[in-house]
């Protein structure tokens, strides 16, 4: 993945000196890189061997890293909704969870740990918005998705892989079933740049996922690209390598590879990970309609919705399918009430203008634009897992590119102040 230099600038504005991409190696003094990098890094360590040491470093680093910008960030709220929405919706989650459980009980204790954790997870966006310069390479994700199948095939264990019965598996690498999301990534930077052949290497990285949901996020992304591409100046030369990336991505949808992930698309509604997903969502309405205010707290879930028909499999898939609701939206809701699913609606909704304006500056590279409508095809398209989490990465990378969305689009707004 290319990188992003918006070196901030001192004045009351706090407005970026420069706007462009290119390619470089991650500077010592490039604390945003470096996050970007390690975080996931780590992440996959804690993921793939339950070394909880991993998980202590991820928000060590976190809190170090995003300190020094606490007090310019709240100041940023002013001037960027999106920025201010993110605040309101942790401080209603905050609120909910203090209300909601009872004092000096390990449930109280338990959701206090799950929302600072959440908070210490999300500081991400205040730290890339407070100083981009760079990010990791995209590559090395899709690379432990082929690694993780390759090993499999030899018989050793890498990363998380599901097999079923005929043969045929999901392979996902130590990065976890959110790793097909964020594959999409470079799949769309490298449509952008009319790279064909990357494309064809993360789509393929995707097929082996064989995540439905990442693939009507890439769908999504593709659409708003083609949108993109349609006002530019380049439209005939960037339409033609899209075509051809796409045509490419459909060869490798016509073999053997895809048929895992067909199998799930056509298969029957009744499906039982489907259910689960349909179940928890409507458990999470339920819930809000008798807490509607504050919610149950930050995690309060599956301790306060009711009994469903399939608690009674009682297996540890069970549980795990319905300790959550399996939408964003009814999660937040249920956790922090009205208000705190309010701001994260206005939170996603400034920042996917934020992706639209940064998709028009006149200084957008195709990098820039890769990760845009990326950052717009996973906020439309994934409806069916849950990203503000505190070990979800691919709403870690969620965060960080909406961090970029709001910067440009500052420098953007800026910008054309001054030329009027």
């Amino acid at each position: 993945m290319s990188a992003i230099s918006l070196h901030a600038a001192s004045g009351p504005l706090d407005v970026p000196r420069q706007g462009r991409w290119r390619r470089r190696v991650i500077d010592p003094a490039d604390i945003p890189g470096a996050v970007v990098c390690v975080v996931p890094l780590l992440l996959g360590v804690f993921l793939s061997t339950g070394i909880r040491e991993a998980e202590f470093a991820i928000y060590a680093i976190c809190v170090m890293a995003v300190l020094p910008y606490l007090a310019p960030f709240i100041a940023s709220t002013r001037r960027n909704p999106a920025n201010a929405a993110l605040l309101v919706l942790f401080v209603a989650l905050g609120v909910a969870t203090v209300a909601a459980s009872p004092l000096d009980t390990a449930s109280s204790l338990a959701q206090s740990k799950s929302l600072a954790a959440t908070i210490v997870w999300a500081s991400i966006y205040i730290v890339v918005f407070s100083a981009v310069r760079s990010a990791g390479s995209g590559i090395v994700i899709s690379g432990s998705v082929y690694l993780s199948v390759a090993l499999h095939l030899a018989g050793v264990g890498f990363g998380e892989v599901l097999e079923f019965r005929d043969g045929s598996f999901r392979a996902f690498g130590p990065l976890g079933d959110q790793v097909a999301f964020i594959v999409i990534l470079p799949a769309l930077i490298s449509l952008s740049a009319s790279r064909p052949v990357g494309f064809g290497v993360h789509f393929g990285a995707l097929l082996l996922t064989a995540t439905r949901g990442a693939i009507l996020s890439l769908a999504v992304g593709v659409v708003a690209y083609l949108f993109v591409v349609a006002s530019s100046k380049t439209r005939l030369r960037s339409i033609t390598w899209g075509v051809i990336s796409l045509c490419v991505a459909g060869l490798l949808a016509a073999t053997p590879v895809s048929s895992v992930l067909i199998d799930r698309i056509v298969s029957s509604p009744t499906n039982e990970s489907y259910s689960f997903r349909w179940t928890a969502a409507a458990a999470g309405l339920e819930l809000l309609q008798e807490h509607p205010v504050l919610g149950v707290g930050v995690n309060g879930f599956a301790d306060r919705r009711h009994a469903v028909a399939e608690d009674w499999l009682s297996t540890p898939g069970t549980q795990n399918a319905l300790s959550r609701a399996a939408n964003q939206y009814v999660q937040t809701a249920t956790d922090g009430g009205l208000l705190a699913a309010a701001a994260l609606l206005l939170f996603v909704g400034f920042t996917l203008l934020n992706a639209r304006r940064a998709t028009k500056w006149v200084d957008a590279t195709p990098e820039l634009v890769g990760t845009q409508v990326w950052l717009i095809g996973v906020l439309v398209g994934n409806q069916g897992a849950l990203w503000l989490l505190s070990d979800a990465s691919s709403g870690f990378f969620m965060l960080a590119i909406a961090a970029i969305a709001a910067r440009v689009a500052m420098l953007a707004r800026h910008n054309n102040a001054v030329a009027a």
